[in-house]
């Protein structure tokens, strides 16, 4: 399993990005529900935004969407105090987007490698 991150999905949406180079045809990817909320917030903040609901539909049913659940959420409030202790803040969505990837031990597929690098033992690819 591979997670992917708003921004990759925001470039599948544009069209910016190949996932035929990237995945094979046995490879699950998902998606965080916190990832799935930032897309569906920029989605009712567009100026289509009835055209990017129903593409994040399209996108969305060919996912798996994983929960912040309570073993993510133990994972998040350790490792968020975890950075705090050394200055290397993180903002809590990406922290919790990080604590699911963590918790399913697969990778987390962004962009953003200058946050999430500072979580220990997180896994990350980029695509873009």
């Amino acid at each position: 399993m591979k997670i992917l991150d708003s921004d990759h999905c925001i470039a599948i949406l544009r069209g910016q990005l190949d996932l035929r180079g990237q995945v094979a045809p046995e490879d699950e990817l998902a998606i965080t529900a916190v990832s799935v909320g930032e897309l569906t917030h920029g989605a009712h903040k567009s100026k289509h935004a009835a055209d990017n609901l129903a593409r994040l539909d399209v996108l969305l049913s060919t996912l798996t969407v994983l929960a912040f659940d309570e073993y993510a959420a133990r994972r998040f409030g350790a490792l968020k105090a975890r950075l705090e202790s050394t200055g290397a803040g993180v903002s809590d969505m990406d922290l919790q987007i990080a604590s699911i990837a963590l918790e399913c031990s697969a990778p987390l597929v962004t962009h953003n490698q200058r946050h999430f690098s500072r979580i220990p033992s997180l896994t990350l690819e980029d695509w873009l």
